[in-house]
């Protein structure tokens, strides 16, 4: 099977930044276009699954079970993954509630790559889900090498950019292309003019806007709705563009 172009999107940024938020939107858009997708959550410091699914409890299932199997099979992943909602074109694999660091045996680089690479012919399209803390998840810093784009989310205050400061040296690499990053600035509100996070992060190709009701459905475990209203008229072509940037015109 000849592997296609531009499947898999890491999303990376400082906490709090809306790094899952906006996976789940963008997975959302290509959904819309009948497009399955794979959203990877790498986060084991606060569990994400957990904040997705109205479900109050996630079956025996989790990413950790398949990094740490003997053999990772397609058939394995596609066990461990958890339908969002009822959306039939979107899947998450990620980690249950009360899991943690310590919950599986340690794995390499390589079996993180391996686990990637099968997702390409799982699925139509795969976003990673990135960790903020990359010293201690593979998981994340291996999908940032081997990614086809990442999206790297900014958010408007100075922990930002104390964050950046500290954490873009840790891929300053070649291999992971960190010049090549899609810079957004995220979850901006109407007294924060911008332009000065804009020039301190290097500049900034997208605006992802505060959207009061995005709060709201992340509260509600919500998020597989769509926006309605003003507010989807300022955020949902951002989002768009980003996946026709990304993954072009979703028919390859």
């Amino acid at each position: 099977m000849e592997t296609k172009n531009k499947q898999i999107l890491a999303i990376w940024g400082s906490p709090s930044s809306g790094k899952t938020v906006t996976s789940i939107k963008l997975a959302n858009e290509l959904a819309a276009q009948k497009k399955n997708v794979v959203v990877v959550l790498c986060d084991t410091a606060a569990p994400t699954l957990p904040s997705l699914l109205k479900a109050k409890k996630t079956s025996d299932v989790s990413v950790g079970a398949v990094l740490s199997a003997p053999v990772i099979t397609q058939e394995l992943i596609l066990k461990n993954c958890i339908p969002f909602g009822k959306n039939p074109y979107v899947s998450l694999l990620g980690y249950r509630a009360g899991e943690n660091v310590f919950s599986y045996a340690e794995y390499s680089k390589e079996r993180a790559v391996d686990m990637l690479v099968l997702l390409r012919h799982i699925s139509d399209y795969v976003i990673v889900d990135c960790s903020s803390i990359l010293t201690d998840n593979i998981l994340s810093t291996a999908a940032l090498e081997m990614a086809d784009e990442v999206l790297r989310l900014c958010s408007c205050d100075l922990k930002a950019l104390s964050y950046f400061m500290s954490c873009l040296p840790l891929i300053g690499d070649g291999k992971f292309k960190p010049d090549r990053h899609i810079k957004v600035l995220s979850n901006t509100r109407p007294y924060q003019g911008g332009s000065e996070y804009e020039n301190s992060f290097g500049g900034v190709k997208y605006r992802l806007p505060y959207i009061s009701a995005i709060e709201e459905q992340s509260a509600t475990l919500s998020l597989a709705e769509e926006l309605s209203g003003k507010e989807a008229k300022v955020y949902e072509p951002v989002i768009s563009a980003i996946v026709k940037e990304v993954f072009g015109d979703g028919n390859e």
